[in-house]
């Protein structure tokens, strides 16, 4: 017999647990009915993905009951305590929770979020956008700034790909202020679960600052803390070599170690974006050289292909012959597929 409701959590987060064949269905407040994969709900919108219409946006107020055929883990976030449940639909309003054989009738209302966890398969899958800006100002002073960059991520089984380039200049009348590029490559090998092994490469090149190159190459393990419709981060630990080139010809090399980040974060329904990347690095030798490369933005969707994008990145590296401090604001319009 099934008891009355007794969940009392002011958000829920679900998140996907096992894949299968079997298809949600979603009932809605006019009596329709939509089946395909339910995805994520965020800021009062839910994703379906469909066979017949791709994925589809519908307002949570306007739903009434859903079921789904996989399991999924939720998390209590008012008491931190994470049970695998399984959902069914009920009365209009309701939704049957099925935990450790007992069943719970909770409001939708009073489900804030849920996502599914995304599920590797041997599909290969890529995604990637390019942003640019350009800021052209004739006034007392004649400036002009361009800054381009391209994310690209390719993923099939166990294995990732993550490659991406950037490109700065800024002039002032004559004087040009900043000039320089970057390109970066790492691939990750899923081990188990949540653990990766990760190798990295990266390359800068600067026509302004005496520090003119910088190189490094790593390896090292990696945690995906969660993958998910909405939401991913992940840490990686590594070790390797730091290299640097003057605007002399000189050259210094250094063994380091280093921790990058990865996170990324839906918003509004998946139509804005926050995310934050970098790494954090430090040699091992007496010269104590300290790096900081981090990028931090919004990009905000305009259409299924385009968006509207502000960041900002830091470039630091200290106890090399020239310090290096480098801080850049970029906005503009980017393509992403």
């Amino acid at each position: 017999m099934k008891s009355k409701p007794v969940l009392s959590s002011v958000s829920m987060l679900l998140a996907g647990y096992i894949s299968t064949a079997q298809a949600d269905t979603v009932w809605l407040n006019n009596g329709d009915r939509l089946t395909g994969t339910v995805r994520y709900l965020s800021d009062g919108k839910l994703g379906l993905e469909t066979t017949y219409a791709g994925t589809i946006t519908v307002n949570w107020n306007d739903v009434s009951t859903l079921a789904s055929g996989n399991p999924f883990l939720v998390e209590n976030k008012r008491t931190g305590e994470n049970y695998q449940v399984r959902l069914s639909s009920s009365d209009p309003g309701y939704v049957w929770v099925e935990r450790s054989e007992r069943e719970e009738k909770v409001s939708v209302k009073r489900i804030d979020e849920f996502m599914k966890a995304k599920v590797r398969t041997d599909a290969l899958s890529w995604t990637g956008n390019i942003d640019a800006g350009v800021n052209l100002k004739k006034a007392s002073t004649h400036n002009d700034d361009y800054n381009f960059s391209v994310n690209s991520k390719i993923s099939q089984g166990k294995w990732r790909h993550n490659m991406g380039a950037t490109y700065n200049r800024e002039k002032e009348n004559t004087t040009v202020n900043t000039h320089n590029y970057s390109l970066r490559y790492a691939f990750d090998y899923i081990m188990r679960e949540q653990y990766f092994w990760q190798s990295r490469m990266t390359y800068k090149r600067d026509w302004v600052e005496d520090l003119a190159r910088q190189s490094l190459i790593g390896t090292g393990p990696g945690y995906q803390l969660w993958d998910t419709e909405l939401s991913r981060f992940s840490l990686s630990f590594l070790a390797g070599g730091f290299g640097y080139g003057y605007s002399d010809g000189s050259n210094d090399e250094h063994l380091g170690a280093s921790v990058r980040w990865d996170y990324e974060r839906s918003l509004l329904g998946k139509s804005l974006t926050l995310y934050s990347n970098g790494d954090v690095g430090h040699s091992l030798d007496e010269d104590e050289i300290f790096t900081l490369d981090a990028e931090v933005g919004l990009r905000y969707t305009l259409t299924s292909w385009s968006s509207l994008h502000i960041g900002y990145h830091h470039n630091l590296v200290s106890g090399t012959r020239d310090t290096l401090n480098e801080r850049i604001f970029s906005t503009g319009l980017g393509i992403k597929w």
